[in-house]
């Protein structure tokens, strides 16, 4: 069984997976450099942290607070996108606009990020580096180790903040002999994915790992105007990892990442059409996007504990983001309607991180502590074009250019006192400093412009936060730990880049105070392992988006007062030798405690759903090994009720519906070859509703395929 970072204690074995907190800070470009070489021979990777292997239990995942994803579970479940991890985590839910991250919300216990702005409410590092905003974020996973998803605030143990919560992805690290796998799939609508993964010693005291994938699909949604389908998706990509090892106790590792997208239309169609994989748009929209990463990384052990430092640059560049708005074309029977958005953004973000923690022994205590600090820079130009019939009929268009700065600055630490063999006591702070900066125009560039003048928003702002947390661990008996954990999340304040006036772009700070009870029930002997959690989360000054009225200002607003409650269940079990279970659920009711409609006097929503979470998440996956080599896995997928506004609108709302996928295949160390199928009942349902357009992004359609892997 595996521990995630345990509490030990004599003849026992514990588990403090309730929560850890993770910092976020961001300094000055230069101080952020400083800080990261200064550190950086001294670092030690995020996948250095191996969990323990206890031996003879063939069970990997651990249900507990924190949620150990093994490579396993994410073949059992055909998980290969991030979006693809809802419902596999209870509690976790993505809300995915087809347009690789861009737009996309993630969903932690309630908590979640505004569309396009606001700060994340769920962090993710890949292989210890952090990424930024939530629209950043990959849609395509690559070859991993594991993922690591906990629950609740994390930061007095991340350098990343996370008000909700926090995901760590691993990337598997390279052995003592060259290991080299290809993998080739075909499916339908021309599904064609090409994958190399290669790692081993290089000579001396270096090694490597190198990651490349290709992918492409026809599109799922026919054009009725144009004759064609018009959302083909391609990808390219790699990753490539050097170490250098001159000692046991020493490691510098460079990582580089690139990703490139080429995309047709975002999959959009009217929520009024009879068949939601037909538009009749009138140009072909694209999504062109390229993510580069560098990273430097470097891992100390001392006679104390080790010294770590990670520093990072990223750039995500979406050039351009089209879309057909009205999702039709023009003619008389619409007023020759021609409303289409083009979006062109860059983000630079620079990390570096200096982390300090004790050694894994006998002591009563076990600490984390660290210095973070994060830069981000948001540029972009967003052009919007409807028309107007008053005077004269025009395409009416407008150019916001606009640039966001932020900056964040932490010190983070983490204490855990094992006071009996049973109990352990684990306390926390996070201390974070933010800036932001916004300078915006709107021109409006159509003839006539119709006397709209220039509007330009400039403006500034900056705010210290503490996050606390404690927790409590006591193992009942030998098979059962409980723990209760309090701790405090928070979002900085920040600007939309969508809002006319100074008052309009701007948003306040979000604030979670986040409690959690939980039991975990482990037994080797029949290997079982239950988790059982309740939480209830206080959230004030909920930030999430909302349209104002009579304008094309989209912008993030506070709501006062929001209430999140639920449960979760995992459940691991291997009941005989080829046999393996994987099961998950998750309850959340997130509803508005204090919210009236800042642009609608006398409108309150009170009592109402909050957007993006599902009622409910759950899964269930089961695969049998046979001794001749094949193997044969199902797995189901079930989403509860999803609001995608404010007012909880029927024609805004994704009713509950169930994923069947099944895979058959033949297994050797250095061969496999599979059939698989995905949304076997061919069940039709949103991804993503805008209400803004009346339209939604229709889940992935039935497909089948084979996949091919050897191994030398």
């Amino acid at each position: 069984m595996r521990l995630t970072r345990p509490l030990r204690f004599p003849e026992s074995r514990y588990y403090f997976n309730a929560h850890r907190m993770h910092p976020h800070h961001l300094s000055l470009r230069t101080a952020s450099f400083a800080l990261a070489f200064t550190g950086s021979l001294f670092a030690e990777e995020a996948s250095q942290l191996a969990p323990t292997i206890v031996e003879a239990e063939r069970i990997e995942d651990e249900p507990s607070a924190v949620s150990v994803i093994s490579k396993e579970s994410l073949d059992l479940f055909q998980t290969s996108t991030f979006s693809g991890l809802s419902g596999i985590v209870p509690g976790f839910n993505i809300v995915s606009a087809d347009s690789r991250g861009y737009g996309q919300v993630v969903n932690m216990r309630g908590s979640t990020n505004t569309l396009f702005f606001g700060p994340p409410a769920l962090g993710l590092t890949i292989d210890d580096v952090p990424l930024g905003d939530a629209y950043s974020y990959p849609s395509e996973l690559l070859e991993l180790s594991e993922i690591r998803v906990y629950r609740g605030p994390q930061g007095p143990y991340f350098g990343r903040n996370g008000a909700a919560g926090m995901v760590e992805m691993f990337t598997p690290r390279p052995g003592d002999e060259i290991k080299t796998s290809l993998t080739a799939e075909y499916g339908s609508y021309n599904h064609i994915g090409l994958g190399l993964n290669t790692s081993g010693p290089l000579g001396g005291d270096f090694s490597y790992s190198l990651q490349l994938f290709h992918d492409q699909r026809d599109g799922y949604i026919r054009n009725a105007f144009l004759g064609t389908e018009t959302d083909d998706r391609e990808s390219n990509g790699g990753l490539l990892n050097l170490f250098w090892n001159p000692s046991d106790d020493f490691e510098l590792r460079l990582r580089f990442y690139a990703e490139n997208v080429d995309d047709g239309s975002q999959r959009l169609s009217s929520l009024f059409t009879p068949d939601s994989f037909t538009d009749a748009s009138d140009f072909r929209g694209a999504t062109d996007l390229e993510r580069y990463q560098t990273s430097l990384h470097s891992r100390k052990n001392l006679s104390w504990g080790k010294i770590e430092t990670i520093t990072s640059y990223q750039t995500w560049n979406l050039d351009p983001s089209t879309v057909d708005l009205d999702l039709n074309f023009a003619q008389p029977a619409n007023g020759f309607a021609d409303s289409r958005s083009t979006i062109t953004q860059q983000q630079d973000l620079i990390s570096n991180e200096l982390r300090f923690s004790s050694n894994d022994d006998a002591s009563p205590f076990t600490w984390r502590a660290g210095l973070f600090q994060m830069w981000t820079e948001n540029e972009g130009l967003a052009s919007r074009q409807f028309p107007v019939f008053v005077p004269v009929f025009a395409n009416f268009v407008q150019d916001t250019r606009f640039s966001i700065d932020q900056l964040n600055l932490a010190a983070y630490g983490n204490l855990t006192w094992h006071a009996t063999d049973r109990l352990a006591v684990d306390g926390g702070l996070r201390v974070d400093y933010h800036e932001s900066e916004i300078d915006r125009t709107m021109r409006t560039t159509s003839v006539p412009n119709f006397g709209i003048p220039d509007t330009t928003v400039r403006g500034d702002r900056d705010e210290w936060f503490v996050s606390p947390s404690l927790g409590l661990t006591y193992e009942v008996t030998d098979s059962v730990d409980a723990f209760v954990r309090s701790s405090i999340g928070n979002k900085p304040a920040g600007f939309s880049a969508y809002g006319d006036t100074l008052a309009l772009a701007q948003f306040d700070s979000e604030q979670n105070w986040s409690n959690e009870i939980g039991v975990q029930y482990d037994c080797p002997a029949y290997d079982l392992r239950v988790g059982l959690r309740a939480f209830w989360d206080q959230i004030d000054d909920y930030q999430f988006d909302q349209s104002v009225p009579a304008s094309t200002n989209f912008v993030v607003v506070n709501a006062d007062e929001v209430t999140s409650r639920g449960v979760e269940l995992d459940v691991a079990w291997a009941p005989v030798e080829p046999v393996t279970v994987r099961a998950s659920f998750g309850y959340v009711n997130a509803e508005f405690d204090d919210y009236a409609d800042p642009f609608t006097p006398g409108v309150f929503y009170n009592g109402n759903e909050v957007p993006f979470v599902p009622e409910y998440t759950g899964s269930t996956g089961i695969r049998y090994d046979f001794e001749s080599g094949f193997y044969a896995q199902t797995s189901v997928r079930v989403a509860g009720p999803t609001e995608f506004d404010a007012a909880n609108t029927t024609t805004f709302t994704q009713d509950a519906y169930v994923l069947w996928d099944a895979e058959i295949g033949y297994a050797t160390e250095r061969f496999s070859v599979a059939l698989y199928g995905r949304n076997l009942l061919d069940e039709e349902y949103y991804t993503f509703i805008n209400p803004q357009i009346f339209a939604g992004s229709p889940g992935g359609p039935q497909v089948f395929g084979v996949r091919v892997r050897t191994t030398f």
